[in-house]
């Protein structure tokens, strides 16, 4: 919490899933008056401890809690349950290493075949659970989501597609349509991978690298995320702006670049969208709970290139200062 406030987060949504042992921690944390975050959580399933139970009782008895509006209040809650499609090598290799949920805190095995995650998504979208997704560990996940709107429609659920690289026209169109909430991972696929992926792509597809330009004009909300490397939300907001490769420095798909204050908005009010609470905070509005940030430069028009080392010289959660650097004088 310390160092994400040292960047002036002051929320988080844990969109992997959380397994029951790091819930314990935040709400641990909750009881003893030590969270200084207010944190969003999506619960990471062990479905090998469900045997052989049919989806459809388990999730409406068992799994009911997750549905909106979420269990809990303004600083912890659980919003929605974590879906996967299969397990790869690695990750059945780490839930044998690891039985509990070594360092991520999500458990390894949560993915099932695709015919069973179908199965778990029609009983989520009928009990009002919000289903959270990677597409970069569940690729074809745009067109599961899609199959089960075509029985039980989401618009206006906030079913989340995370870590998503490449997109064309027709995904954005479906995305829209279907109203899914999307979290790219700008640090792997423009920063780090970027320059792969457009070697990989005929010149005529480079726009559908992390097509952020298209899926704002199209009124999709985006929320920026971290992935925890680098910790600071700031990286993302360049990534956004910049679009620049770490190994060519080249720039990935520029027409799909953001301006500065659409990249704060998805870093903001669209992360609060993330967990239905853009009313309560997201903008610094009277009436909305007092989370706010005294930033090092001013992004809007600090040089390019320094968006990314932007700090908070202080921190507020709740008017309660959680953060404040040595040269702040406040």
């Amino acid at each position: 919490m310390q160092a994400y406030h040292a960047y002036g987060t002051t929320s988080v949504f844990e969109e992997h899933g959380v397994a029951n042992e790091l819930l314990r921690a935040y709400k641990d944390a909750r009881r003893d008056g030590t969270l200084t975050m207010r944190a969003s959580l999506v619960l990471s399933p062990n479905w090998k401890a469900a045997g052989g139970a049919p989806f459809g009782p388990l999730i409406e008895a068992w799994a009911g809690w997750l549905g909106e509006p979420a269990l809990g209040d303004d600083w912890l809650k659980v919003t929605g349950l974590y879906v996967n499609i299969g397990r790869s090598t690695a990750e059945e290799l780490r839930a044998t290493a690891a039985p509990y949920t070594g360092w991520a805190g999500f458990n390894y095995d949560a993915g099932l075949p695709r015919e069973q995650v179908k199965n778990v998504l029609l009983h989520c979208a009928k009990n009002d659970i919000r289903a959270v997704a990677t597409a970069s560990t569940s690729p074809g996940m745009l067109d599961l989501f899609e199959e089960v709107d075509r029985e039980v429609p989401l618009k206006g659920r906030r079913w989340v597609l995370g870590h998503i690289n490449t997109l064309s026209p027709r995904d954005v169109e479906r995305i829209v349509r279907m109203g899914l909430v999307i979290t790219p991972h700008t640090n792997r696929d423009i920063y780090k991978q970027g320059h792969v992926l457009q070697k990989s792509l005929p010149p005529q597809r480079h726009s559908e690298i992390t097509p952020m330009r298209d899926l704002i004009d199209a009124g999709v909300h985006v929320g920026l995320v971290t992935d925890n490397v680098p910790i600071s939300l700031f990286w993302p907001i360049w990534e956004s702006v910049a679009r620049l490769a770490r190994v060519t420095n080249e720039r990935v798909a520029p027409d799909q670049a953001i301006t500065r204050a659409e990249a704060l908005r998805c870093a903001t009010i669209n992360g609060a969208y993330l967990s239905f609470d853009e009313e309560k905070k997201g903008s610094l509005e009277p009436d909305k709970l007092a989370d706010l940030a005294v930033l090092s430069d001013n992004p809007l028009t600090v040089e390019e290139k320094s968006i990314a080392d932007i700090t908070s010289l202080m921190t507020m959660v709740g008017g309660r200062l959680v953060h404040q650097s040595p040269s702040w004088n406040g």
